[in-house]
């Protein structure tokens, strides 16, 4: 009686690699979250007033005045993007907070958190205006954005592969 007990308590809990995912992803969240909260502050500012509060701006300008469109073409999307940008974390959260609980739906939940800011990167020209901002860089500062989508994406995509290993101890 005591063995099945036993084996029942240890059967219902959480595996110790399924948490230790969901605390990194509590982490990853919140630091996102906190960013985003940071970027709110654009809902209240024009474009310029933006673009004006880095020094850069001026140089770009002169030196690269098609990068300097881009980015301030891509304004026209600064409300959307400081929405969303609080949003996506959030749902991500959820989705983790659920999986926490070992609900399945969680892992659903955080699939749409993970993956609708590449949806909302093509949609409101968000790739243009990455490149634009490292462009006084040159190449530089185009290796440096490859690089950080490409880490951003390796990393959405292994913690996906990883929850989708620990699916079966969702209920």
């Amino acid at each position: 009686m005591e063995a099945t007990t036993l084996e029942l308590s240890e059967t219902n809990q959480m595996p110790k690699f399924l948490k230790v995912l969901c605390i990194l992803s509590f982490i990853m969240c919140g630091i996102m979250l906190l960013f985003a909260l940071i970027g709110l502050k654009n809902l209240f500012m024009t474009p310029e007033e933006i673009l004006g509060m880095n020094p850069y701006m001026q140089t770009m300008q002169d030196n690269n005045p098609e990068a300097y469109q881009a980015m301030l073409d891509s304004m026209q999307y600064k409300n959307v993007s400081a929405i969303l940008g609080v949003i996506m974390p959030i749902i991500s959260l959820f989705g983790v907070i659920f999986m926490w609980k070992r609900k399945k739906s969680g892992f659903y939940i955080y699939l749409v958190g993970e993956f609708l800011p590449y949806l909302t990167i093509f949609l409101t020209n968000g790739l243009a205006t990455m490149y634009a901002a490292t462009s006084q860089m040159g190449e530089n500062g185009t290796m440096a954005i490859n690089i950080f989508i490409g880490m951003v994406i390796f990393f959405d995509l292994l913690f996906v592969v990883l929850y989708g290993l620990n699916f079966k101890h969702l209920k």
